[in-house]
């Protein structure tokens, strides 16, 4: 009683201990305290075996295969951490009579099979009844040999032989005594004849295909050893395809004695989806528990998976690419069940978490860019659960900055072929204190654009802008410039200017990144040409193109990621000059103020290590360098720093870390740069912002 007691706690806390784990093998099987019982009659009942994977459903089962054996009183099965595996430790108490017990089911107690009886000599050794199968060579795999002394444990362990070769489907051992000798007998009976094979229920490979990995040959006795390993070659040539539900549902021989293989590929009857249910300890199921946020048809244009097809684990997991780099979801798993009725497919079940997308955001933080910000933002990215994006944002610092913004954006619309489109309003109003010309700019605008998804991956856009601008200069200071490089620059640019500015910019970009919002694997490229008309002083017709291309890929070790960026870009000179490139602060040089390089000609490069040390808080190390050409402009508060130079002089470097920081409300980032070799600047810069920097 005490040892099934053991059993029952040993049982209890390895499906506890090892159930929630991943795949482990079996290394080897330990078994205690056996007498008469011997250890290949246990095995033999036992489903994990040596090589096999550990699972707690198997330990279960044996435990039970092995107790309800007539000559097992008390039994513990119990796993051991083992060369990397698993050892299962097999620990019985027998029954008094277990040898009765088991010569009564014909059954040889360990205690016979080892006696060797010396006052008899084998004599003879016959086979009778292989009449297709060469008695010559099935007779060396018996340990009993004629001239040898009798034992019955040997006899046993022939037929045990005779059968494994798999050329019988029975084999019975008979000892006769004569003056002579003993004569031992085995009465075989043959597998019969092979035809043919037919192979039924194949639709990705041909029957011939198949059947080349089938060793056996028609005209010949069927060999149980071949079909078990044409049946793992088969399953084998799926499971490497991706097809892992594949099946063999029948072997049988036909009456024709053709050797019928029939297969079930696990054809997709039915998709469905539901929400993951985790319940929480104490918390009753509600209705509403698997109901999703998300729009069924915002899921079905992401699956990969069709009904009719056979089910591809490749397939799936591009389908969980697809729902995963939306970032509408934080984990997806399927399970399959047999349809209804006689079909032979299955019905997949994708079980979503969905993430949350919905984010009120508010905020107070200090950057050496902005100086004291406050920040207030509500966005949803899968706003009604339609995968659109609607946000509202609005910012405002002490250093005369101010930024209001209403986004929208439909990255699928629905029922269409990978149509989108979006729209944005805005208000920007910031001062530049190096600045004479532009001291303070304040811009209202608004976007449309529209794209089409020529596939998964590739995408082209069009896009178009409207603004109004108005542009400010330090009177005081620009009316010092009656004579600059001969212009009188109050006269030609005043103290206030306003102006229409318009574009259209078309767009091609490729983005095989697994999350849009903080990715790990993948690339992303976009390239776009913008042209458009500025009613103002220093232009008219104007045209920019830029090309921006971005590198993830794991790290140094499973949480740990690099990514890279390179932006480049050229304007026309008729651009306006305040619309020229800006290099510096917390998108571009982190360790330069905002707008430090100006020109009409751009190049930045960035390397950051990014390492995700739990669900809330990250780390970054990055490397930013480039600048801004050419400046092509007026404005004596930025020529009189000195900083204009052509392409490719007086690059600057920064290198600096940052924190990621995963809140309720939203991913926070906050980056310390530091200039490296300029000698104008030193010292750090702080910056604040939502997200990863790309």
């Amino acid at each position: 009683m005490k040892k099934h007691l053991i059993g029952i706690i040993s049982l209890v806390a390895s499906i506890v201990s090892f159930g929630a784990e991943g795949e482990y093998l079996v290394k080897g099987v330990e078994f205690k305290n056996l007498n008469e019982i011997p250890q290949d009659v246990l095995i033999q009942k036992m489903s994990l075996k040596k090589g096999q994977v550990f699972s707690t459903e198997g330990l279960l089962k044996d435990y039970n295969n092995i107790k309800k054996s007539d000559y097992i009183d008390e039994l513990a099965i119990y796993p051991q951490v083992y060369d990397g595996g698993i050892k299962l430790v097999v620990d019985v108490k027998e029954k008094k009579d277990t040898k009765e017990l088991l010569e009564k089911q014909g059954i040889l107690p360990a205690s016979e099979r080892e006696r060797v009886d010396t006052t008899l000599v084998v004599s003879s050794l016959e086979i009778i009844g292989s009449v297709n199968v060469p008695v010559s060579e099935v007779a060396k795999k018996i340990p009993i040999k004629v001239g040898g002394y009798f034992s019955k444990n040997k006899i046993i362990k022939g037929q045990r032989e005779l059968l494994e070769t798999g050329m019988y489907r029975e084999v019975i051992p008979d000892v006769y005594q004569y003056p002579e000798g003993l004569v031992v007998v085995y009465s075989v009976i043959e597998n019969p004849i092979v035809n043919g094979v037919q192979i039924e229920g194949n639709t990705k490979y041909t029957a011939e295909e198949l059947k080349s990995l089938v060793n056996i040959e028609p005209g010949k006795v069927l060999n149980l050893n071949n079909l078990r390993d044409a049946r793992d070659k088969i399953l084998k040539k799926y499971n490497e395809d991706g097809y892992v539900l594949a099946e063999i549902e029948d072997i049988d021989l036909t009456g024709a004695n053709d050797l019928k293989i029939v297969i079930n590929e696990g054809v997709v009857d039915k998709v469905n989806f539901t929400k993951m249910v985790t319940k929480q300890k104490g918390q009753r199921r509600k209705a509403t528990d698997t109901l999703l946020k998300t729009r069924d048809y915002v899921v079905d244009r992401e699956i990969e998976i069709q009904p009719g097809q056979v089910f591809n684990i490749n397939d799936y997991n591009e389908t969980v690419s697809n729902l995963m780099r939306t970032g509408y979801f934080k984990n997806v798993k399927y399970e399959t069940k047999p349809a209804p009725g006689e079909n032979q497919g299955v019905d997949l079940i994708l079980l979503l978490e969905e993430e949350r997308t919905a984010t009120l955001q508010g905020a107070i933080s200090y950057g050496s860019e902005v100086g004291l910000l406050g920040m207030l933002s509500v966005k949803d990215m899968n706003w009604q659960g339609k995968g659109q994006e609607l946000g509202v944002t609005f910012e405002k610092s002490n250093k005369n900055y101010t930024s209001f913004s209403l986004n929208f954006s439909d990255p699928w619309i629905k029922g269409t072929d990978r149509i989108s489109w979006g729209w944005s309003l805005y208000k920007n109003e910031y001062e530049n204190s190096d600045s004479v010309l532009f001291r303070a700019t304040d811009t209202y605008g608004a976007k449309l654009n529209v794209g089409k998804g020529l596939t998964k991956n590739l995408r082209i856009g069009l896009g178009t802008k409207a603004e109004y601008i108005t542009e400010k200069a330090k009177k005081s200071e620009l009316a010092k410039y009656i004579n600059y490089n001969g212009v009188n620059l109050l006269e030609k640019w005043g103290d206030k200017r306003s102006y229409g500015l318009f574009s259209i910019y078309p767009s091609i970009t490729y983005d095989t990144r697994n999350s849009y919002w903080n990715p790990t694997s993948g690339w992303y490229g976009k390239y776009q040409v913008e042209v458009g008309y500025a009613d103002t002083i220093d232009s008219g017709t104007f045209a920019n193109t830029t090309l921006e291309l971005r590198k993830y890929h794991r790290g140094l070790f499973k949480s740990n990621t690099f990514a890279y960026r390179v932006v480049g870009g050229i304007m026309t000179s008729t651009t306006p000059e305040s619309q020229r490139f800006w290099v510096g602060g917390g998108s571009t040089l982190r360790g330069y103020d905002g707008g430090f390089y100006q020109g009409t000609q751009k190049v930045t490069a960035t390397i950051e290590n990014r390492t995700q040390i739990n669900d809330v808080l990250g780390i970054v190390v990055f490397s930013d360098i480039g600048r801004a050409w050419d400046y092509q402009g007026e404005d004596p508060g930025y020529l009189n720093q000195k900083r204009n130079a052509k392409f490719p002089d007086d690059i600057g470097t920064t290198v600096g870390v940052g924190l990621r920081v995963n809140t309720p409300v939203g991913p926070l980032r906050f980056d310390f740069g530091w200039p490296v070799g300029n000698s104008e600047k030193s010292g750090m810069k702080f910056y604040f912002n939502m997200g990863q920097s790309f």
